[in-house]
C-alpha cells in the first residue's frame, strides 16, 4: 500500500503564472503514483499583480479526482513568503493524514516516476527525513539544474551540478556513491523535495521568519542536528524552469538569513575561528556590492542584525539547537566547500574565482583541521 502524500504547490500571482501552473499540473495528470494516495494543495500568497486561485479553481478543480489527484486551495491573507507558505501547506498535509509532503515550485514539470521514486528512497531508510529529485532544466532537459544544493563554509550557498550534462551526473552519482552510499547532499533545493512529515511533527520544518531563501539551509541543518538524513534520489526527475535573477530584493533576504544560520548553529570556538575570513569576505563583498547596486540591500542586513530584538530571537533558536544537538561541528562542515561558484556570468565573479577561491580553499583546509568540536 503507497503512503499518502501530499504535493505542495506555491503559487504566487505573475505574468507567467497560468503558463507555469498549465505545464506543471498537466505533467501530474501522468503521474504514475496511485491516485487514491495523493493530493495536490496549492498555497496562494496575495499578489499585487492579481490572483492565479479563481484559474486553478476554474480549470482544475472540475479534474481533481477524475484526471487529476484531489485538490485543495490555501488563499492566504497575507504574502508569508515561500517558508511560512510551505509551512501553511505541511500543516494542511499533516492534518490530512498524510505521511509526506512534496514540495514543488510551480514553474516546474515532473518526469511521470518523481513521486514513486522519491516515496521510495525515503521508504527504504526511516532515517532520511528529506529528498530531494535530480533538478533538470526544463528549457534543456538534457541539462542540470541541481544534484544537491552546495554550501560555503562561511554560509554561502549555490546549485550543485549547474548546467551539467546527463552523463556529468551519471558519472558523478556512480562515484559520489563509492564514498557517500546514501548520497547525502550538503542541503535540498526546495524547487522540488520529499519531506518526512513525521520529522516536520518532532523538530518543525521552516521558519516562517526566514521568508524566502536560506530556509533550505536552515531546514537540513536543523534535521541534520537531530540525526536526519537530506539525500538525493536520480531516478527522481523534475524539471524546473530556472530562471538566474539579480533581484535587488533578494540579497537582503539572502544575507540576512545566512547570518542567521551561522550564528545558530556553529559552536562558539567555530565562530571565533572563522572570524577573520568572515570579515575579510564581507569587507570584500560590501566593496563588489558598491559597484553591483545592492550595497543599500548589505546595510539593511547589517542594521537587522544590529536590532536587540534579532538577538534575542536568534539566542532562541541557538540555545534549543546548542542544547539538543547530536552531531559536531566538525560532522556538520564535512560537507562545506571551501570555493564559491556563479551560476551565470558575473564581473565579480572573475575576481572570485582567480583571487578568492584559491586562498578560501587553503584556509579553509586549515581550519576545517583544527575544527575537533
Amino acid at each position: 500500500m503507497s503512503p499518502n502524500v501530499a504535493i505542495i504547490s506555491l503559487t504566487y500571482h505573475g505574468k507567467d503564472s497560468y503558463t507555469d501552473i498549465t505545464r506543471c499540473f498537466r505533467s501530474l495528470e501522468r503521474l504514475d503514483y496511485p491516485r487514491d494516495a495523493v493530493e495536490v494543495i496549492c498555497v496562494e500568497n496575495p499578489s499585487p499583480h492579481g490572483a492565479s486561485w479563481p484559474f486553478i479553481e476554474r480549470e482544475w478543480m472540475p479534474r481533481a479526482g477524475v484526471t487529476f489527484p484531489r485538490l485543495a486551495i490555501i488563499k492566504n491573507d497575507r504574502d508569508l513568503g515561500y517558508s511560512g507558505a510551505n509551512v501553511v501547506g505541511v500543516e494542511s498535509a499533516i492534518a490530512h493524514g498524510c505521511a509526506y509532503a512534496f514540495l514543488l515550485n510551480q514553474d516546474a514539470d515532473i518526469d511521470t516516476a518523481f513521486l514513486r521514486t522519491a516515496v521510495a528512497c525515503a521508504e527504504h531508510d526511516p532515517t532520511v527525513g528529506f529528498v530531494q529529485s535530480l533538478l533538470l532544466l526544463g528549457n534543456e532537459r538534457d541539462r542540470v539544474n541541481s544534484v544537491g544544493n552546495r554550501y560555503h563554509f562561511l554560509g554561502h550557498g549555490y546549485s550543485g551540478g549547474y548546467r551539467w550534462t546527463m552523463a556529468d551526473a551519471r558519472a558523478f552519482f556512480a562515484s559520489e556513491r563509492k564514498r557517500n552510499p546514501d548520497l547525502e547532499v550538503p542541503y535540498f533545493s526546495g524547487a522540488a523535495v520529499l519531506v518526512r512529515l513525521a520529522m516536520v511533527e518532532r523538530i518543525g520544518l521552516f521558519d516562517p521568519a526566514f521568508y524566502m531563501y536560506h530556509e533550505d539551509v536552515d531546514a537540513t541543518f536543523n534535521a541534520r542536528m537531530y540525526g536526519w538524513k537530506t539525500v538525493i534520489e536520480p531516478a527522481s526527475m523534475v524539471y524546473h524552469y530556472y530562471q538566474f535573477t539579480k533581484s535587488i530584493k533578494k540579497f537582503y533576504w539572502m544575507e540576512r538569513n545566512r547570518f542567521i544560520v551561522l550564528l545558530t548553529y556553529y559552536r562558539l570556538p567555530t565562530l571565533m575561528l572563522l572570524a577573520l575570513p568572515f570579515l575579510t569576505v564581507e569587507l570584500g563583498s560590501f566593496l563588489v556590492s558598491t559597484r553591483s547596486g545592492w550595497w543599500r540591500e548589505k546595510t539593511r542586513a547589517w542594521r537587522f542584525m544590529l536590532r536587540s530584538s534579532t538577538w534575542r530571537w536568534i539566542w532562541q533558536r541557538r540555545r534549543r539547537i546548542q542544547r539538543e544537538r547530536q552531531i559536531s561541528d566538525r560532522t556538520l562542515l564535512r560537507w562545506a566547500e571551501s570555493r564559491i561558484l556563479f551560476q551565470e556570468g558575473d564581473a565579480s565573479g572573475t575576481l572570485v574565482t582567480r583571487i578568492a577561491n584559491p586562498i578560501m580553499a587553503v584556509t579553509w583546509k586549515m581550519l576545517y583541521f583544527l575544527i575537533r568540536w
